[in-house]
């Protein structure tokens, strides 16, 4: 099952999945729970933006990682991931104008910070190209 799974985040479909369940989300009206709201989580929805676009780039994340590169393209790759996953949100929120829906600038930065928290979660990760799990080789 592990094997299938990372058989699975080895392509490019989890990535273009996500991005297609990101693209309805945020252009689908919003339901209305009541018309009175009972509570309010403040800034709810940036957390959820930053949420989006991080998963986002872990999912790029894995699928680069699968290939077999130094670290150094690895890292500049992902760099690349950020970069794409970035313009994708500030598009999405331009999206968002025509659908009748918020423009939000603080979203676009939400999802900026998602996607940077995402690369420094791989900056930080160790990456072990072997596979070793610290046994003796030997």
């Amino acid at each position: 099952m592990i094997k299938q799974l990372q058989a699975y985040f080895a392509t490019k479909w989890p990535v273009i999945i996500w991005s297609v369940i990101i693209f309805l989300l945020l252009v689908i009206p919003p339901i209305s729970i009541a018309k009175e709201k009972q509570f309010e989580i403040t800034h709810l929805d940036k957390f959820i933006h930053a949420l989006l676009f991080g998963i986002q780039v872990v999912l790029w994340g894995y699928y680069l990682q699968s290939k077999d590169r130094p670290v150094s393209v690895f890292r500049i790759a992902l760099a690349g991931a950020v970069f794409i996953s970035c313009g994708y949100g500030i598009l999405m929120e331009y999206v968002q104008l025509w659908v009748d829906r918020d423009f939000d600038v603080w979203d676009m930065l939400a999802d900026a910070i998602g996607a940077c928290l995402a690369w420094l979660y791989f900056l930080l990760k160790k990456r072990d190209p072997g596979g070793n799990r610290g046994r003796n080789q030997n």
